[in-house]
């Protein structure tokens, strides 16, 4: 029974989003909620697990599964009425938890909510075959594609984009052609619009590709050479903050890859900071970013041809 039906008299958009909390480490909901909730977003934090740490680099850190509590929690939401304008999932450490999200997305797009789903596997080569082939990475594989059937937008890295179509990932650049066919390939899992991150034009030019029904997009991230801890869950994080704001796809994704372009110029000012505490949004967010009227537009078509 619904004890209160003033629960969704929404003053701002609403979205819940389920990730893991590190209790230390730029990443997951210790990005998702400062950067959307400074977007004017109202986040709503369904967590799959706490740690003491995130898992890069850091050793014996503490991981609480919070599996059975996530259907608690739903039904809680459900038993007072809530209903949220988007659903956006992350890192989901089995089946079962991908499952949850899953009926958790259906039944709240019935009333309109966008599903957006950052389907976290792994990231780079990812050359171990042992890993690849297990039966957990199986399991997580195939719940990952099912996310993907129901999503309006979808924004895996190159990696996982190799794994969800269980192709070869390249050794070389990528052509605007084999973008194209990649972005196509997706498309063809359900989701009606895709993200794709870490991509490499070349050895010194990497892009975010972006398919919005038929049209083709990359969007230029600029490079520096070497990793960036926690990038993805914050560039999906202010896309799907920007989706909420009315921004169409491709102009939600240039916000989100500007916004990150000038977290990371910011952060290779601190040499000395560690890779894995990841990179300095936070002072953008205090500079006002999301306040101005306009940004960098790094917007360019893709060849199909």
């Amino acid at each position: 029974m619904i004890q209160n039906k003033n629960e969704n008299d929404k003053i701002i958009p609403r979205a819940a989003v389920v990730q893991d909390m590190s209790g230390f480490g730029r990443v997951s909901l210790t990005e998702a909620i400062p950067a959307m909730s400074a977007m004017g977003i109202e986040v709503c934090p369904l967590p799959t697990a706490v740690l003491s740490t995130h898992t890069y680099e850091f050793k014996d850190y503490t991981l609480l599964d919070l599996t059975d509590e996530m259907e608690k929690i739903i039904a809680h939401w459900e038993e007072i009425g809530l209903e949220f304008d988007a659903v956006y999932s992350g890192y989901m450490s089995s089946a079962r938890q991908i499952d949850i999200t899953k009926r958790f997305m259906l039944n709240q797009k019935k009333v309109g909510a966008l599903a957006i789903v950052d389907p976290v596997l792994g990231d780079n080569a990812l050359l171990d075959v042992k890993t690849v082939y297990s039966d957990r990475m199986t399991e997580l594989i195939g719940g990952m594609r099912e996310l993907c059937e129901i999503a309006d937008t979808i924004t895996p890295n190159l990696t996982e984009a190799c794994l969800l179509l269980e192709r070869e990932y390249p050794t070389s650049p990528l052509t605007d052609a084999e973008l194209v066919e990649i972005l196509n390939g997706l498309i063809g899992l359900g989701a009606k619009s895709v993200l794709i991150t870490s991509v490499m034009e070349s050895p010194d030019t990497m892009c975010v590709a972006v398919c919005d029904g038929d049209e083709f997009y990359k969007i230029d991230c600029g490079y520096v050479s070497r990793p960036f801890h926690g990038t993805g869950d914050l560039l999906t994080s202010v896309f799907t903050g920007a989706r909420l704001s009315g921004y169409s796809v491709v102009n939600a994704a240039n916000l989100a890859v500007d916004f990150l372009a000038k977290a990371i110029e910011l952060t290779v000012k601190y040499p000395r900071m560690p890779i894995r505490h990841g990179v300095l949004f936070e002072p953008i967010i205090r500079d006002g970013y999301f306040a101005e009227k306009e940004h960098t537009n790094r917007i360019k078509r893709l060849n199909r041809e």
